[in-house]
């Protein structure tokens, strides 16, 4: 029996090799691990499914607590409700797991193989766990000159930002282990784009994807769209890469860069889950223990001493004095040496900068990272992020939309959608803010101010009840969290005046709901 390639269920359809779902033609956003719950549940529809088998499902061999799967159980259920009772798509069975009873359409996958004109040519196997990829022309649906040129442009942007991928990319290789197949169609100033990874040994297809891009302005539209593509296809092959060991004979510098992809695999899940954030920096300390100038390591390394620090529960917020911060400082600053035409490195750099509040050295590496590469989501939003700690909300709002619209599957996209609430919060337009909350809290639903302001904004719309309710479930969903307003001032990330009289306002809304000070 060929393996399914589609699930339909109601107005939804789930697509197994992009892992999309999609309402009616249009894309629905779940979180990493939401999204294999999901699979795993659709595969079995009917039956019921452990939760140790979700589990071992959205988290693998990791030992986590039993309340992260309610939480993102939780969120699932809020993604599928369109007007139906939740158990309508998910039955609880209390104390057991979960069942999926909507009757579901299964579509089979159909056999694969290398389109004719297009040989792949596979040779040996090179040494280094790196990454290789081999980029044929891009096809052109249309067959007008215009259609052909754009074609000839997106495969030149792509190849020329792989390449810059230290230690990871071969671009054009014989021997490439991977062939990334794109075709284009131009229809009424949109791009319409269908991306397919090979495996280059079998012909068999291992990912892929459309999407419709329309010209945002960042960049010439080749450009977008490369930039687009070329982040979700490293996503993809560095965890293919990374669940493959390196071999009895590899050097130390194919181990460290098999360690160091091992490190960006697991920030790839989901970066807010504790456990991810400590195997990821245990893989790059293996990095660079076999290379101390693997630069993708060292940017790797000063990225998770950021993430750790941000969410630790520490007495004291002032990240910029702790030794680890300025540990990371000197990683990333060596990452750039290392790399300098790495977007990513400098990415790095601007986030170790920004946690240790200085503002105007973060910007402009961000800025360094957005001349490499005028489309990297992840720079553009945190650009705007620290314009808003810096009280500047006019300049905060457009990077990261732009953002969202280049990236809207990343797994930071979440909190994009909180800094989006933040901005008309703090502009007291609660209930334009409450639909970016709720976003939020459906994709990254372990992130304690995506609950608290959501509940905060509901308050202040007088939905008093309603923000209740939503902080209690999450607090229960939570294990049972302990919430305090001391606790939340604790946990500010500046000291402009405009950041905190949001956060003011947000202590507001949590009081009418509440909230303990203490």
């Amino acid at each position: 029996m060929e393996a399914p390639s589609s699930f339909a269920f109601g107005p939804f359809a789930f697509h197994v090799l992009s892992r999309r779902l999609e309402k009616q033609g249009e894309l629905v956003l779940l979180n990493s691990r939401a999204t294999e719950l999901l699979l795993l549940l659709l595969k079995r529809a009917g039956e019921l499914v452990t939760k140790d088998d979700l589990l071992h499902a959205g988290w693998g061999d990791r030992v986590v607590a039993e309340n992260n799967l309610t939480v993102h159980m939780a969120a699932l259920r809020r993604v599928l409700r369109d007007g139906r009772q939740a158990d309508n798509y998910i039955r609880t069975e209390h104390g057991r797991g979960y069942r999926f009873v909507m009757p579901v359409a299964v579509a089979q996958a159909e056999g694969s193989s290398v389109p004719s004109g297009s040989t792949v040519h596979v040779g040996r196997q090179p040494e280094s766990r790196g990454i290789s990829i081999l980029i044929p022309p891009v096809q052109s649906l249309l067959d007008d000159e215009q259609s052909q040129s754009l074609g000839a442009e997106v495969r030149r942007h792509l190849m020329v930002q792989l390449s810059r991928v230290p230690d990871a990319v071969v671009i054009g290789a014989g021997d490439a282990r991977y062939v990334l197949r794109t075709s284009i169609r131009p229809v009424e100033g949109e791009v319409q784009v269908i991306a397919m990874i090979d495996d280059a040994a079998t012909g068999a297809t291992i990912w892929a994807d459309r999407f419709q891009h329309r010209h945002i302005g960042l960049s010439p539209m080749e450009g977008e769209i490369s930039g687009r593509l070329a982040r979700a296809v490293i996503m993809e092959l560095v965890d293919r890469e990374a669940a493959q060991g390196p071999s009895e004979e590899a050097s130390h510098t194919a181990g460290a860069q098999h360690s160091a992809l091992r490190g960006w695999s697991a920030l790839n899940r989901e970066l807010w889950v504790p456990q991810d954030l400590a195997e990821a920096r245990r893989w790059f300390d293996r990095a660079l223990l076999a290379d101390p100038s693997n630069a993708s390591a060292l940017a790797g390394s000063a990225y998770t001493i950021v993430a750790e620090n941000i969410r630790a529960t520490a007495q004291s917020r002032d990240l910029a004095d702790r030794d680890e911060l300025r540990q990371a400082d000197e990683l990333a600053t060596r990452a750039v040496a290392r790399a300098p035409d790495w977007p990513r490195a400098w990415f790095c750099r601007g986030y170790v900068r920004e946690c240790q509040r200085r503002f105007d050295a973060a910007l402009i590496a961000f800025g360094r990272a957005l001349s490499l590469d005028p489309c990297d989501a992840e720079a553009l939003a945190y650009t705007g992020h620290v314009h808003f700690l810096m009280g500047s909300l006019e300049e905060m709002r457009a990077p990261i939309q732009h953002a969202i619209a280049l990236s809207p599957r990343d797994r930071g996209v979440g909190l994009w959608h909180h800094f989006l609430g933040q901005y008309d919060f703090w502009h007291g337009r609660d209930e334009l803010a409450i639909p970016y909350f709720m976003r939020a809290t459906d994709l990254a639903p372990s992130l304690v101010y995506c609950a608290t302001f959501l509940a905060a904004s509901l308050a202040l719309a007088g939905r008093i009840e309603e923000g209740r309710r939503s902080l209690d479930s999450w607090c229960e969903a939570m294990g049972g969290y302990r919430l305090t307003i001391d606790g939340l001032r604790a946990r500010v990330f500046s000291d402009n005046p405009t950041y905190l009289a949001g956060h003011e306002r947000h202590y507001g809304g949590l009081r009418l709901i509440g909230v303990a000070e203490r």
